[in-house]
């Protein structure tokens, strides 16, 4: 969602409401180091929310960080005003600790969210981006590669793919991902793009974990040998 990256700041400017009428006559010091604690945790939780994972997760740990903005950002106010605590602190600690947990929660195990689509045939370059959270989806849940080298272009190749798989298109072809399949499914759809695309080659591998550079070079080497 594209208005995600708003929630952490609105949440900083709500901690920042009660100075709008208080008297900044308390610690100073302590209140702007406050105030940039809060400011850097809204920048990380709006970073956050262009993170390639899926909603629920995405959502709950921008709110955590937003909610500990909050929290930050309220204890910034109470210094400059020279107030004494606030149970509203407390609160959003408590909140913003549990979002956090939940998000973690939501993205870890075997039940763990699969990666979002992508709008397009992703290049070398997407697929290096989102190395990382491919291979820790891979530590939860076995993912299916597919290699391919076929010259078809990327919008009826696009096409071709169920909801939920990812394409790249490499130097010498495609590498799909294939979230929550089995290799009996991946056999399927190389049969069905047999039907509709010349293929040259094609590798197929069960990824449980390891090096995403790893696995492709095994699976560049193997369509190597069949050419």
């Amino acid at each position: 969602m594209r208005w995600l990256f708003l929630l952490p700041w609105g949440l900083f400017l709500l901690g920042l409401l009660p100075l709008a009428t208080a008297e900044p006559l308390g610690q100073v010091e302590r209140g702007l180091g406050l105030l940039l604690a809060a400011l850097l945790l809204a920048a990380a939780g709006s970073l956050y929310s262009r993170f390639p994972v899926a909603f629920s997760v995405q959502f709950f740990l921008v709110l955590g960080l937003g909610l500990l903005t909050f929290q930050l950002a309220l204890e910034s106010t109470l210094a400059f005003a020279g107030l004494g605590g606030s149970g509203y602190t407390a609160l959003g600690g408590i909140l913003g600790a549990l979002a956090l947990g939940l998000a973690f929660f939501l993205g870890t195990g075997r039940e763990a969210p699969l990666l979002p689509a992508l709008e397009a045939v992703g290049s070398r370059e997407d697929l290096l981006r989102l190395a990382g959270a491919l291979e820790g989806l891979a530590l939860r849940r076995p993912l299916v590669l597919v290699y391919l080298s076929t010259s078809a272009p990327p919008e009826r190749f696009q096409a071709e793919l169920r909801r939920g798989d990812l394409a790249f298109r490499l130097a010498g072809g495609y590498l799909l991902v294939l979230q929550g399949s089995r290799p009996e499914d991946a056999a399927g759809l190389v049969r069905r793009l047999k039907e509709r695309f010349p293929l040259s080659v094609c590798a197929v591998e069960r990824w449980q974990g390891g090096s995403l550079e790893g696995v492709l070079a095994r699976l560049e080497a193997e369509t190597l040998l069949q050419s």
